[in-house]
Parts: structure tokens; sequence; C-alpha cells
């Protein structure tokens, strides 16, 4: 009866108001969860469809409302309290990484007390859904693919059961190949290129099942179904030899050969340039790109009618258990024409197309950068010979190009040479803190009271902050002001230095990208290389690097979560101290883990290159080892889980895009941790230690020299 009564009032408010005046009702709070990331095409085309429907149902006063929220995944109007949470599964792809995911943002929105909950695609409906089956809390999902029922949250079509139901995605294979059959009528053969994602394995499994009934108009040859992306490629040019033509069934999760997801843009670039065949796909997204033809499965559709169901269960008192699903129409029969244009195909109305899309964006300038040029301050904590910085700044870089701050590879040099470059959009900027050389505290707030002076007179749009020192002493004076701020390579927790609010809303001017650091996953491989390990030490420098790990460490060690007795930590700046040390300790343990080596000093107070200390280590230390810095590893050190700077500083790149041009704001975008980089050895310090490196120990890569050498 109370359901009844709200849902009355609900509609009172909503649609009658221009005739009601007395009590007004609360705002209806709903939360939104969306299985990918801001930038994804298809997020944004449901993103859309969402917002439209909000407007034209009364829930957003204004169009205003509509843009903060698509800036701040944040809203509120006089009738509606709306926040959105990306899980970012394209990029965040393992089952560990989106369980943890839906865990988090499951205590969130138990705090946030939603009167609905609306989850976008299968990701999203499959671990958030679960969760709140059956509890009093109306569901309403989109973009799930083919049937409704797979993930045990709808009981059937006709009737659901429960508190979920919602839009899925038919997606018109057969229509798409129909059409393809229409534009290039010799076609007899296919196969489909596709990414090894859920999504991808998704298209497969059903065009599969459409071949074996015979209900597609030309005859499928084979799947590529691979995350490679340089196998990807070569699989599409030996196929295009021996099939007419190919159906892009997805390609979100092809990731490069240093484990970085590949844009779309990018994968249709190389696509257009190289392959000569004809293509369908299901999705107007692909085809803006420069993909030739598809029966276009909306995602604006999709957002839209979710909005409807929405407001039917909120506003007209339907019972989701008793609300059958429903996929949308379809969208338009669409082709390329530029595409069109490089396969010789002439386009003629007999061909049924309902909509053109003139020009392949792939191959133009596909990422759009505001005119008036923005500076950027790259704050680093290190100094530029460190092997981690190299690798961050690579990261950085890298990024930086494909996203265009950079033009050119030209820049990218000039900036690398000179801490400085003009391009065409960006002046670049770039300071060291030098802080493994100059470690006292009064040296590093010294040195950032420097830099932010320059950095009031250079003043930029946007600082990068890398690494631990950079952030505690400069993100302090930078906090909640105007300037956004994007850290990177931050030690356990971005939360530590009260930067960050917390991981699930920042609420400042900063966020970035935090190191999750491997080191379970280090010991357990250093285990399997050495499984008569029983204890181990840990040899640190002291430095603010090395006191993290050494905590993290400490931390797993009283939580039982490693299965090896700490013996001794040894803690000390001084070089000989620290030769000492580890060799009386070697006697006494089974292993060290090196936390950090690279703020040594030596008698006469010079620092002490990680490359010396590498060459001592190996010539003097006969137990094995794990490591903090990976970098160490293809030096000499035995083994340890990578904690890629690389990635670190791609991450920080995109991160800044997605606030620069996209217009996210720091306050509202969740700090993340990059997928952790490949188990590695080094098989010269194995054969000093007399051990056989095996492929069952599980090792992803091999250095195969050393300092030694």
């Amino acid at each position: 009866m109370k359901k009844k009564l709200f849902a009355l009032f609900i509609l009172t408010s909503f649609v009658l108001s221009s005739t009601c005046h007395g009590a007004e009702s609360s705002p209806v709070r709903i939360i939104v969860v969306d299985s990918y990331h801001p930038a994804y095409q298809w997020s944004q085309d449901v993103s859309q469809g969402l917002c439209d429907a909000l407007l034209a149902f009364g829930y957003f006063d204004n169009q205003e409302q509509i843009e903060a929220f698509k800036s701040k995944n944040y809203a509120e109007s006089s009738k509606l309290v709306l926040s959105r949470f990306w899980m970012d599964t394209k990029r965040k792809a393992s089952k560990e990484e989106q369980f943890n995911t839906a865990k988090e943002f499951t205590e969130f929105i138990k705090r946030f007390k939603p009167d609905m909950i609306l989850l976008g695609d299968d990701n999203a409906v499959n671990y958030i859904g679960n969760q709140f089956l059956d509890t009093g809390i109306p569901i309403v999902f989109w973009g799930v693919n083919h049937t409704p029922m797979k993930y045990g949250l709808v009981d059937s079509i006709e009737k659901p059961g429960h508190n979920v139901t919602g839009v899925y995605q038919k997606t018109y294979y057969k229509e798409s190949l129909e059409l393809l059959k229409k534009i290039v009528p010799h076609v007899k053969t296919f196969a489909v290129l596709s990414d090894d994602t859920t999504t991808g394995r998704i298209h497969n499994k059903a065009i599969e099942h459409l071949d074996r009934k015979g209900n597609l108009p030309i005859k499928l040859a084979g799947v590529v179904a691979t995350n490679d992306y340089e196998v990807w490629k070569q699989k599409a040019l030996a196929l295009q030899k021996n099939v007419d033509a190919f159906f892009i069934a997805s390609s979100n999760g092809l990731k490069d050969t240093k484990g970085k997801v590949v844009s779309n843009g990018e994968v249709a670039k190389w696509y257009l340039k190289n392959i000569t065949i004809p293509e369908a796909t299901g999705f107007r997204y692909r085809v803006e790109p420069g993909w030739l033809c598809a029966a276009d499965d909306s995602g604006y559709n999709q957002g839209y009618e979710a909005v409807s169901i929405a407001h039917d269960i909120l506003a007209m008192g339907f019972q989701p258990a008793s609300y059958p699903p429903r996929t949308p129409k379809r969208g338009p029969l669409m082709v390329n024409k530029e595409r069109a244009k490089m396969l010789g195909i002439i386009l003629t109305k007999k061909m049924g197309i309902e909509e053109y899309i003139e020009e392949a964006s792939a191959l133009k300038d596909s990422v759009v950068i505001p005119h008036a040029k923005k500076k950027i301050l790259v704050v680093d904590s290190y100094h530029r010979e460190f092997d981690w910085s190299i690798s961050v700044t690579e990261g950085l870089n890298t990024g930086m190009l494909e996203l265009k701050f950079f033009d050119n590879e030209r820049q990218v040099e000039d900036f690398n040479r000179n801490d400085f470059v003009e391009t065409s959009r960006f002046v670049i900027k770039k300071l060291w803190l030098n802080s493994k050389r100059q470690s006292s505290e009064g040296e590093m707030e010294a040195n950032s009271l420097q830099f932010y002076e320059q950095a009031q007179e250079f003043k930029p749009d946007l600082v990068f902050l890398n690494d631990d020192n950079a952030a505690k002493f400069l993100g302090p004076k930078f906090l909640d002001s105007p300037i956004p701020v994007v850290i990177n390579g931050i030690n356990n927790t971005p939360v530590k230095y009260g930067l960050v609010d917390s991981k699930e809303k920042p609420g400042h001017n900063i966020t970035g990208v935090y190191q999750s650091g491997y080191f379970l996953e280090s010991f357990d491989l250093l285990q399997r290389i050495a499984p008569g390990i029983k204890s181990f030490a840990i040899l640190s420098d002291g430095s603010t690097t090395a006191r993290n790990y050494t905590k993290a460490i400490e931390h797993l060690v009283q939580k039982k979560s490693l299965s090896l007795n700490l013996i001794e930590t040894v803690v000390t700046r001084d070089y000989a101290t620290w030769q000492t040390r580890a060799l009386e300790l070697q006697n006494k343990t089974d292993a060290f883990f090196l936390s950090h080596f690279a703020s040594f000093q030596d008698k006469a107070g010079n620092n002490v290159s990680t490359g010396e200390v590498i060459k001592w280590y190996m010539a003097n230390i006969t137990i094995p080892e794990t490591v903090g810095p990976g970098f160490s590893i293809e030096k000499g050190f035995l083994c340890v889980v990578l904690d890629s700077g690389y990635n670190q500083g791609y991450e920080a790149a995109h991160v800044a895009f997605d606030i620069l041009v996209n217009g996210l704001a720091p306050a509202t975008y969740k700090p993340l941790t990059p997928e952790r980089g490949p188990q590695i050895a080094n098989r010269k310090r194995a054969e000093i230690l007399g051990i056989i490196l095996t492929d069952e120990m599980g090792i992803e890569r091999i250095y195969e020299t050393s300092l030694l050498d």
C-alpha cells in the first residue's frame, strides 16, 4: 500500500505538476553504474539517451543540469539526485579487478540509499545487480547482450519475477550482414574479428549460433578472438586473402606489447589503411570511425528506453517483477561513404541505406583539443637518470603523444632534452625535485617552495606530480586551488597525504594514479622460484619510497598474509653499514626483500648509483631476493611482479586528457591503479644462485643479461 501511495505521489509531482501545488515530494535518488569509462563511445551514446529521457520525463529541469552531470557524474534538480560511477572494465578487464570494483561500488550504493539503481551493460549488471537482487530497491538495466536471463536476475522475459527489469541488446548481426550483401553482392564468406572480452565472446557465440542455424546470408569461415593487438593484426592480414569480408564484433580489449589498451580509433585507422575487403559491424560508433556498414544497435536508444522504464516504475507504479524486459527498435541501416569509396563501391538507393556517414573519422585527427594553448607543468620527484623516472616519463610521453598533447616524435625528443616544449596546442614544462639525492625533509621542502613559486609564474592549467615526494611536498600547496592536479606513482594508497578524501570520491582538485604494489604476488613468485625459503629480511635505504614499501610488507606480515617469517628490517642510508648488515644477515635468513636502494651515500656523503649497488650485491650475496623497484630485474636482481612505471605515466596522461579535454572534474574522478605488469626474472642471477628457471614457475618475462656481463 505504501509503495502504491508513493508511486501515486511521484506521478502527481512529475506528470501533473502544473495542476498540483500542494506538498512537494523529496527528490528521487538514482544511482547509475556504467560498465565502461567516460571516453568510450558506446557509453557516450547511452549517456546522451539517458540525459535526453531524464529531461523529457521531467527529472532534469534544464540543459545545464545535463552538462553538470556529464562533467561531474553528479547532478541535482528539483526532482532528482543523480550520481554515476564507471567500472572501467574495458581497461580493468580481469575478474579480480572487476570484483573489487563492484565491492567498492556496492558499499557506496548502500550509503547513498537510492530509490532506484540503473546498471549499464553486462559487467555492471552481473557484478552489481546480484548484490541487490530481491532487495527493496528497483533495478533497471540496459545494454545486456542477447538475453536478460543469463545472470540470474530475471526468470523470463514474460515474467521477470524479481526487482530487476530493463533493456537488452538484440544486436542486428543478420541485418548488418544482409546490408553488406546488398552493398557488395559477390561476398559469400566472412570471418569475425574480435577481442577476447566479455562483450567480444558474447558477440562471437551469437554469430556462431546464427551460422549453425543457417540464418546468415553469407557463410562464417572463422573467428579471431584475442586481446593481443599484434596477433589480431597478423590474423586480419592473413585472413583477408581467404575470405570475402569481415564482421567487426569487438575491438575494445585489444592491448599492445606493453599491455596498454589500444583505442578504437587507432585500431580503425590501422584497419582502414591495411585491409582491402569490405566489413560489417553492429554499431554506429564503429561506422563513424570508418568501418563500412551496420544495422545500428543504438546505444542512445538503450539509454532512453531504460529511463522510460524507470519512469514507469517510479511514477506510474509498475513493478519490475511483472514488467517484461524489452529491446528497442533497431537504429538505421548505415554506411560510411569514405570507406565505400576506398573499396571502390558505388552506393545506390536500391541498397536500402537509411543513413550515410560522410567521413572516416579515424583517418582524421581523432582527438579534438581546445584551440587556446594550455600550460602543463610536470614535477618529477626524482632525477632524469633514475630508472623509475625514465619509465614513468616514457609512459607519460607516449600517452601525451597519442592524445595529441605532442604533435610529433620530434617534440617528445625536444621535451626530454630541454624539459620544455611548445606544441601547437600546449606549452609543457618539467621540473625535477631530485629527492633521491637531496633527500632531507628540509631540502625537499625548500625545493618545493621554489618550484611552487615557479608554478605561480608559469600559471599552469594542469599539474602532474610524479611520485610520493612531489605529491607530499607540492600537493598541499595546490590543494583546493583552481588548478587540476594529476598524481601518479603514489605508493599503496592515494589518500595518505590528505589530497584525496577517498578512492570513491576524491573531493578536491586532485586525482590520478597510484601504485597498489604487488608484494604478495612477488613473494609468491619468489617461492615458486626458490621453494625452500622460509624466512626473509628487509634491506632498505630509508627513503620515502623505501618506507612506504617496508610498511606495506610489515603490514602483510602482521596480517599473516605472507607465509614467510620476517627476521629483521635494516634501514640505513649509510652504504657501508648496509653492506655490512646484508653480509651478516644472509647467514641468518633465507631471502631478502630490497625495498629500495637509490638513496645510499658513501663515506664522503656522495650518492651511490643503483648500478654500483646492484653489482656489489650480485657479487657478494648468495641468497635469493625480490625487490620493490621492478626496473632492477633487468640489471640483475632475481624476480618481481612488475608495478610498471610506464603504466603509471601512461594512465596519468589519460586522466589529464579526461580533465582538460573531456571536462571531467578531479573531485569526482576516482583515482585508479593500472593492471599489474608481468612476472619477471633474471636468468643470470638465477644461475649465480644455482636455480634453473622453468615454465612451471609462471614467469612471463626472463632477462638474460645483468650488470656483471
